[in-house]
């Protein structure tokens, strides 16, 4: 249940900074998984989160994975010495107040070639193309931790610019746990100049 992860947030270790306008909370739980979140200090949407897991004996920590918002980095040479194509469809998570919300930038094809569908054994919003072009299975992860089914009626899809915006309404139950989370992270004591820890509340 929600209530689940909310206690979850509360006994992990927490560091809390502000900057840039934004509230920058870093989390290290008990299994010493770690999770960074960015929120915005006027409107208090997530920006981004990450997650990291715990490096084990002999083996180096590993990569940040990002669950919401996305990693600057430049332009790679693959392995063949080749620069990696600009035009590839870029994916990445960026909500808002009300939804979840994924764009896909470079899919130039009209709407009508898309086809998302929610899949509720498998947990996951199916996106396809009618020409064959693009697939992708996209999970939402606030959902499963709150063990709440996933509703086709909750998806809206719009396009332009050649970026398919696929939106999933939260629910009542997930607002309700935001805004409790904001509640939690008002307690906390955050530093402008540099990080503090945070007590465990």
């Amino acid at each position: 249940m929600a209530s689940a992860w909310i206690e979850k947030l509360k006994s992990a270790q927490k560091t809390c900074m502000i900057q840039d306008g934004r509230r920058k909370i870093h989390f290290v739980f008990p299994d010493g998984t770690e999770m960074a979140e960015e929120y915005d200090l006027k409107s208090s949407e997530l920006i981004l989160r990450k997650w990291k897991n715990k490096a084990t004996l002999g083996v180096k920590a590993t990569k940040w994975e990002f669950e919401v918002g996305e990693q600057l980095v430049p332009r790679n040479l693959d392995s063949e010495g080749m620069l990696e194509s600009s035009a590839n469809p870029v994916f990445a998570r960026k909500d808002t107040a009300s939804s979840f919300q994924w764009r896909i930038r470079n899919l130039p094809y009209p709407i009508d070639t898309y086809n998302v569908t929610v899949d509720p054994e498998n947990r996951t919003v199916t996106v396809r193309t009618t020409n064959k072009k693009y697939f992708k299975k996209i999970s939402i992860p606030d959902m499963d931790r709150a063990h709440l089914p996933l509703d086709q009626s909750a998806i809206n899809v719009a396009h332009a610019n050649n970026t398919l915006i696929i939106s999933y309404k939260k629910p009542k139950e997930i607002l309700l746990m935001e805004k409790e989370i904001q509640e939690e992270f008002k307690k906390l004591k955050a530093s402008k100049d540099g990080d503090v820890d945070c007590t465990p509340s």
